[in-house]
């Protein structure tokens, strides 16, 4: 099953969003999002992952790129 989260996040990166990015839209750390992307780790509610990750990729528009530093766990300049 960790295939699908695979596609799911290419099909997003493909669109321009960043790992950060979905990592934050999702309220996830981005190493967790990365060991999904490595097929390291799956989800252990993979309906609701793959359900935010279809909402994100309806959307029109993406949040910029890089992500500054303002005291959250997602916060460092990234990608």
């Amino acid at each position: 099953m960790g295939d699908v989260i695979r596609v799911k996040l290419a099909e997003l990166r493909d669109k321009g969003w960043t790992l950060a990015n979905i990592a934050r839209e999702i309220d996830q750390a981005k190493r967790t999002v990365e060991a999904w992307n490595q097929g390291k780790r799956s989800p252990a509610n993979l309906k609701s992952v793959l359900a935010s990750l279809d909402t994100l990729a309806k959307r029109k528009r993406i949040p910029p790129k890089k992500v500054y530093d303002n005291g959250g766990r997602n916060s460092e300049v990234l990608e």
